[in-house]
């Protein structure tokens, strides 16, 4: 009942074939695509708990008409997570370690994925997570691919026998196809740089405050997306509205 094509339509030869044929779209649809699917991901982590359990490019479909502006649906809700305030806040501290390259902070977050723990040596897991994100996730603005840091702490989950939780899983499988669509459609856009006002908002204000003030927060991560790259200019800009 939806005009439109799957997303996957431009990114499956991409992901899967690791190359660059396949059909192309122009630069701002796609940016329009990756910027709004992350806005989306955003909305539901911190504002609705409640995720799309599935949310991969085939499940979202692209309508981008010539004289109108292009709208995105989300289809195939029949998977829900509606997350527990416990999950929300352990996630969301998740990704903001990540943002500040703290690895010790990030494994305390991820050993709270689980209500039923399996983990034996805590201490290690949090030594591992610590010399990985001094090699690979320093932060904000330090070139961090988001995905090989979520593929680099899920082979640390497996060296240590770290339970993680069902709803944790989709929280992390979205992350994964959303930084995997970026990557085919916006090779230079930085899911984790972009997602900045957000998370930082998130964690600096009371939570009535937060979601009051949140189409402003939307506003100002849709003009940090506009400006080209994501070099000094950017950074600066966000900076000073952060501080």
């Amino acid at each position: 009942f939806e005009p439109g094509e799957l997303v996957s339509t431009y990114t499956i030869d991409k992901i899967v074939g690791g190359g660059s044929g396949g059909a192309t779209l122009p630069r701002h649809v796609a940016r329009f695509v990756v910027t709004r699917g992350e806005d989306i991901y955003l909305k539901m982590l911190l504002a609705d708990n409640l995720m799309h359990a599935d949310l991969h490019p085939g499940n979202i479909l692209l309508h981008a008409p010539r004289q109108a502006d292009p709208t995105l649906v989300l289809i195939d809700a029949g998977m829900v997570a509606r997350l527990r305030p416990i999950e929300s806040k352990n996630f969301i501290g998740f990704l903001q370690a990540v943002g500040a390259g703290d690895g010790a902070r990030a494994a305390h977050a991820v050993l709270g994925f689980s209500d039923h723990q399996t983990c034996e040596d805590r201490n290690g897991f949090a030594t591992d997570m610590a010399a990985f994100f001094r090699t690979d996730c320093r932060g904000y603005f330090t070139g961090v691919e988001f995905g090989n840091v979520l593929r680099g702490v899920l082979g640390l989950v497996r060296k240590h026998k770290v339970a993680l939780d069902a709803n944790y899983m989709t929280l992390v499988m979205n992350v994964l196809c959303l930084e995997g669509m970026a990557r085919a459609l916006l090779p230079d856009y930085n899911v984790l740089d972009a997602a900045r006002p957000l998370l930082t908002a998130h964690k600096r204000l009371p939570t009535p405050v937060f979601r009051a003030a949140l189409p402003l927060i939307f506003s100002f991560k849709k003009l940090c997306d506009k400006l080209d790259g994501r070099g000094d200019k950017h950074t600066k800009t966000e900076d000073a509205a952060l501080a």
